[in-house]
């Protein structure tokens, strides 16, 4: 059975996910994937240099993730340039790892699964949630983000009202871990 695990920035996917590894269920993690696919020397990287420039590498060879990021979330046609260079090399990996799991239940974890068109090959749709104000106080805190950069990053996702929308199955992760572990178990008996 293929999972999908969505959820908006700051929600609680990593939380899920991890706790659905120590349970023995294979994740496909696609931020996981989207990092490896910029290393050093691959054609991503190299692509993403002629686009954006120089100044988007670090000293040492690797993405500048965070300065990308600020220009990517505060700017939609870069967005989508960014999105046209990772899409398919993303989606090769992704569909990869799916086919090479041995596991009885596969979770793609990614936060734009239903915007790439992933929730048309799962099985069941998860989507982990948490009111925005929790969402924003966890990214600022993680990712050491202004409220202003945060609010940016989720204005350019799909709004919480159009992901919860769908058919799926809601984790709540506002509250505790344990009470975020239970809804898991809970979405695990639905199964």
């Amino acid at each position: 059975m293929l999972i999908g695990l969505t959820g908006g920035i700051g929600s609680g996917k990593s939380t899920v996910s991890k706790y659905l590894i120590q349970k023995g269920i294979t994740i496909v993690d696609a931020d996981l994937i989207s990092r490896q696919v910029v290393e050093p020397g691959s054609e991503a990287l190299a692509e993403i240099k002629e686009v954006f420039g120089e100044e988007y590498i670090l000293p040492d060879g690797n993405l500048d993730r965070k300065k990308l990021g600020r220009l990517v979330f505060a700017d939609k046609t870069s967005l989508w340039k960014l999105n046209y260079i990772m899409s398919n090399r993303i989606g090769e990996e992704i569909n990869r790892q799916i086919e090479a799991s041995e596991t009885d239940i596969t979770v793609l974890d990614a936060a734009t699964l239903i915007e790439a068109g992933y929730d048309s090959i799962v099985d069941r749709l998860w989507i982990v949630d948490a009111d925005d104000e929790v969402r924003i106080g966890r990214v600022m805190a993680r990712d050491g983000a202004t409220r202003q950069e945060v609010i940016d990053r989720m204005n350019n996702q799909m709004s919480r009202e159009e992901r919860l929308g769908r058919e799926c199955t809601v984790i709540d992760n506002s509250g505790t871990m344990e009470e975020t572990y239970a809804n898991v178990e809970r979405a695990l008996r639905e199964l």
